[in-house]
């Protein structure tokens, strides 16, 4: 099969490279790169643009569970083939795909833009309620003894720590980030999806301050030295994270609350955010808007 390219994440290498197959899902195969730790990862149309991405025009029906885990592949010329032959895809003059946070200067001042964060924030917390996650946004922030036990609680001691360091522009110790990496349910891990939210938050609260960019610099430092802890496919979200780059549903939801525009967009693009995965859209939509207000005090008083 030959499938044209809708777009390629800018961390695609632009030159031949060798790969193979790593896991295969209906809408996303992820490849791993020759003598490389992070992934690449093709997906259907029907999926967002990721940093590591391959957005390919594939019909509704099409899956890419068929194909073997191992699979050699090769990107030649601008080609990637596969060596059973099963897909053919011509990357040159595909369109390059990426993010500018820092560039949406969220501003919680700007009264539509505070009415668009409270909005989600609420669709949020009701989605998680009603789904029975095991995170429930508004209870990350709740007194411990008020909070629910077990891993619900753990991650809201270990948010709470990373707030208040954030606040103070003292990266926290190992300890409270190293608590939340891996930590939870998921092809992704809930802490993983919460901490990729919490940064792309932090890199649309930047607003041109030196202070704040070294802390968060600092702190994606910290997490790329400890993605370890984690599996292959959280790593290659958190480190593309930690140089503010997400996926276009996560990327296109912060612009949509930073801008306090249309109801009926904010509506759409959080329903697509919220949408993804099992709890990983819920997840990290949590972690982004307690990143996009970290610097303005408690997330809960909006």
């Amino acid at each position: 099969m030959s499938f044209t390219v809708i777009s390629i994440g800018y961390a695609v290498p632009t030159q031949d490279f060798d790969a193979a197959v790593h896991s295969a899902f209906q809408s996303a195969l992820n490849l791993r790169l020759r003598g490389e730790e992070r992934l690449l990862t093709l997906l259907a149309s029907s999926g967002g643009d990721l940093p590591q991405g391959i957005r390919l025009n594939t019909p509704k029906d099409f899956s890419f569970e068929e194909i073997q885990a191992g699979e050699a592949v090769r990107c030649r010329d601008g080609i990637l083939h596969f060596e059973t032959g099963s897909l053919a895809i011509q990357l040159n003059g595909a369109r390059r795909w990426k993010c500018n946070l820092p560039a949406l200067g969220f501003d919680p001042t700007n009264p539509s833009i505070s009415a668009a964060w409270g909005f989600v924030w609420e669709t949020l917390n009701e989605r998680q309620w009603l789904t029975g996650s095991e995170i429930v946004a508004e209870d990350l922030f709740r007194l411990s003894e008020s909070a629910r036990p077990g891993i619900s609680r753990r991650f809201g001691e270990a948010m709470r720590d990373l707030l208040h360091a954030t606040q103070r522009y003292k990266v926290p110790n190992t300890s409270a980030v190293a608590s939340l990496i891996g930590l939870g349910p998921g092809l992704t891990p809930s802490g993983d999806d919460l901490l990729v939210g919490y940064l792309a938050g932090l890199w649309c609260a930047v607003r041109d301050r030196s202070e704040r960019t070294q802390f968060i610099s600092s702190l994606g430092e910290m997490i790329i030295q400890l993605l370890h802890k984690t599996i292959d496919i959280s790593r290659t979200y958190l480190y593309h994270a930690a140089h503010g780059q997400v996926s276009s549903h996560l990327a296109n939801l912060a612009e949509a609350i930073c801008r306090g525009g249309d109801p009926n967009y904010l509506h759409e693009t959080a329903e697509t955010a919220l949408r993804v995965g099992h709890t990983s859209g819920m997840d990290s939509v949590s972690g982004l808007l307690v990143g996009l207000r970290a610097w303005e005090g408690n997330p809960l008083r909006k």
